[in-house]
């Protein structure tokens, strides 16, 4: 994992046989590019087995997004960058969490940095970013629990041997008003260097009461001990607060039809007040440990220890009532009982709903600890070259927390509320004394690796396998009950794959890869505990034309997880019935992908994408919240350095989501007598939608540079998201205007 590398850097070494000619090696666990490929193009990759790899070697699709694509952007969070990737999409919360479909697997609670997972409530500050990997589909190596449509590894920036910093400002509409520091400092050539990035920001939302707050700062040094072994360490802390952009959608939405936010309520209602948000402050500490102990074999120790203190609130309208607080009935929408359907005549309305508000105050406290180390030989023969990497990984996460339940504070002495009455204004909230649910949760995981790749006949034929073999435990114990449950498995997760080149600008590969996550039992509706399992079956052509200044991927992938446990639907026609034993199912994620980066010439890079898959369950359901269709283009274009307008450049770009199902639950109808029960089908769809995005940046001389940003250039209004009953409109067109001096 790049994570892993630490800045490129080489080391001189005197073979025996070279009579002094120096010989010039790259850590493994470091990635070199070449400014001549261009701005957005990566040669290599660290993410995919924790050491350095030539993405044309890689057996499964892997991305990289680079930091002059991430500037050149304007990037506020991942969700800006990764959405020109192919596979990845938005889910069903866009703002916090960097929550993400992968190849249809949401990323939920889980971000992965420097190869590290992690669960946080907040979006990772892009000020810490150097560069973002992405690896498709299952891999043991890098996350044998992860999920099953891949890894996003965020690579954290690292010291560098020269001097060099910038600080900056933003101003803009919405999501700005936001200031950055960046300055690398030398302490001793070649010895000792420090680094130190933040930024803070404190920002208001296109929506009314809603906001941004978050301090980051991440100081760092790398001390080279020796000529070939080297120390990076970084400490990072923030302290942030961000609120949801929800709004009730109409009480008629079903289906395609009327999914738009509630009549009456403007594009920026609010529903709730400030104090309605997620909080969260966290210590972390990263060290990373290289050394290349003789001149074929290497190592790589690195760890992290991270403290989180969470807090979380979130408040939902009830479904529609009438003014002395009866629910409606009928209800303007009603399920189907037989097909699962949601329906709407178009006759039965209610045009002065009322609604009860509530929902729960979450509060987390949690602890994260993580040691890998590896062992990498290489050797190179007469036409052929072999690299073995072994290793193992600890994993421990702990958290203490729970939830209390929320309502509205009464307006005007009534807990039914008028939304769409001008005298309304932003709840506020009141919280239970006593616990809804309070647990600790303790998990722990021991992973030992061996991955070899052999590169044949002059580099024409690759082979690559791996065996990963892993134990997990999860204890959990009521705080409420004193009661208290513990689950552990075992897995041995293999991978393999080949590469066959063509010629060295085109290659033909194919890749299988597994992964296995520790399920949690539920003896209330007879699930035992177990594992689920996930493997793929990938392959592709990839081309790297034009001295590398071309790179383009065309795959195909097919994901398959199993074990997916959920109670009997017969015991939801009669709750009062002896249950029936628990059933599983599995679910699928097929599907094309294409995408390349191009740098036709100096001044000029482009990087686009477009996906095409079915995620769906063993019915041939589709899952809540992922679009099947997406794609996307950037593009930027340089002036000449010497010509009249040296020092300007642009970009632009848009980027598709397809049409995708908003919350469909997994409980079952009850049906009339004599029907089978069957599944609950999305309640409405959110529409398809482009949005796109635009740059200028000039450079006054070499220290100051203006960037204007605009996002969602055409003010387009769409949907981004949905949760429940609620929708994540669009942000207005948006410029932001970004001032930096650098030195």
């Amino acid at each position: 994992m790049s994570m892993l590398g630490l800045a490129a850097s080489a080391y001189a070494q005197q073979a025996p046989d070279q009579s002094g000619d120096e010989i010039v090696r790259l850590s493994p666990f470091s990635v070199q590019e070449s400014a001549d490929m261009g701005r957005y193009q990566a040669a290599e990759s660290t993410s995919g087995s924790r050491v350095r790899m030539d993405l044309m070697d890689s057996t499964q699709s892997i991305s990289v997004l680079t930091n002059e694509f991430l500037s050149d952007i304007g990037t506020t969070q991942l969700l800006d960058a990764v959405k020109y990737v192919a596979g990845i999409g938005p889910s069903n919360g866009p703002d916090t969490m960097d929550i993400m479909s992968i190849r249809g697997f949401q990323n939920w609670e889980l971000t992965t940095v420097d190869g590290f997972g992690q669960t946080s409530y907040i979006n990772l500050d892009p000020v810490v970013v150097e560069r973002i990997e992405i690896v498709k589909g299952p891999n043991a190596i890098i996350a044998p629990q992860g999920l099953p449509g891949g890894v996003v590894n965020s690579v954290t920036k690292r010291p560098l041997f020269k001097n060099s910093g910038s600080v900056s400002y933003q101003v803009g509409r919405y999501d700005a008003n936001r200031a950055e520091i960046d300055a690398n400092y030398v302490v001793k050539d070649d010895k000792l260097a420090l680094r130190v990035v933040g930024a803070f920001t404190d920002s208001d939302r296109y929506m009314k009461e809603k906001y941004s707050q978050n301090f980051t700062v991440m100081p760092m040094l790398t001390y080279r001990i020796s000529p070939s072994t080297e120390l990076t360490a970084q400490v990072m802390a923030y302290n942030a607060t961000s609120t949801l952009m929800s709004a009730p959608v109409s009480i008629y939405a079903v289906g395609r039809r009327n999914v738009h936010i509630m009549e009456g309520l403007p594009r920026d209602f609010a529903l709730s007040n400030r104090d309605d948000n997620r909080h969260e402050s966290s210590q972390r500490a990263h060290f990373f440990l290289t050394s290349q102990i003789t001149d074929k074999l290497s190592m790589r120790l690195a760890g992290k220890w991270a403290q989180q203190s969470s807090r979380a609130s979130e408040m939902n309208p009830s479904s529609p009532r009438d003014a002395n607080g009866n629910l409606l009935d009928p209800q303007p929408i009603q399920v189907n009982p037989i097909t699962g359907e949601w329906e709407w005549d178009g006759v039965i309305r209610s045009d002065t709903p009322r609604f009860t508000l509530a929902g729960a105050k979450d509060t987390t406290d949690r602890h994260h600890g993580n040691l890998q180390s590896d062992f990498v030989f290489e050797h190179l023969g007469q036409g052929w070259k072999s690299q073995t990497v072994a290793g193992y990984a600890l994993s421990y996460r702990s958290s203490s927390g729970g939830y209390k339940n929320a309502f509205a504070a009464p307006l005007n002495g009534s807990t039914l509320f008028d939304l769409t009455d001008s005298s309304y204004i932003p709840a506020s909230y009141i919280v239970d004394a006593d616990w809804a649910a309070n647990n600790s949760l303790r998990n722990r995981s021991h992973q030992v690796y061996l991955y070899q790749v052999l590169n044949l006949f002059d580099d024409r034929l690759v082979l690559s396998g791996s065996l990963s073999q892993n134990r997990f435990f999860s204890g959990r114990t009521d705080n409420l009950s004193g009661t208290s449950t513990d689950e552990r498995a075992e897995a041995t997760l293999p991978s393999a794959g080949i590469v066959y080149k063509l010629t060295p600008e085109v290659s033909l590969y194919y890749g299988y890869s597994e992964q296995e996550i520790l399920g949690i039992a539920a003896p209330g509706d007879l699930i035992p505990a177990h594992t689920t399992p996930s493997r793929q079956h990938e392959g592709g052509l990839r081309l790297r034309l034009f001295d590398g200044r071309l790179y383009t991927t065309f795959s195909y992938f097919d994901i398959q997880q199993d074990g997916i446990w959920e109670g009997n639907p017969a015991n939801w026609i009669d709750p009062l019935a002896p249950k029936q034993p628990a059933v599983t199912s599995n679910r699928t994620s097929k599907g094309f992908e294409f995408e390349f980066a191009w740098a036709p010439t100096k001044n000029i890079s482009v990087i686009g994408s477009y996906t095409e898959f079915k995620s769906r369950d063993q019915s041939d359901r589709r899952y809540a919240h992922v679009a099947e269709k997406m794609a996307g283009i950037w593009g930027s274009y340089s002036f000449s350095e010497t010509g009249s307008l040296r020092g300007l450049s642009f970009g632009i770009g848009a980027s598709y989501v397809g049409e995708r199902p908003a919350d469909a639950g997994g409980q079952y109808t009850t049906p009339p007598q004599g029907f089978q029960p069957v599944r609950y089908q999305a309640m409405f769809w959110l529409p398809s939608y482009t949005e796109v995005e635009a740059n200028a940046t000039y450079r006054f001389n070499k220290h100051w540079r203006a960037q204007l940003v605009i996002k969602n250039l055409l003010d387009r209004d769409y949907i981004k998201a949905a949760t429940n009953r609620t929708i994540y409109p669009s942000t207005p067109i948006n410029p932001k205007l970004t001032i930096r001096y650098e030195f």
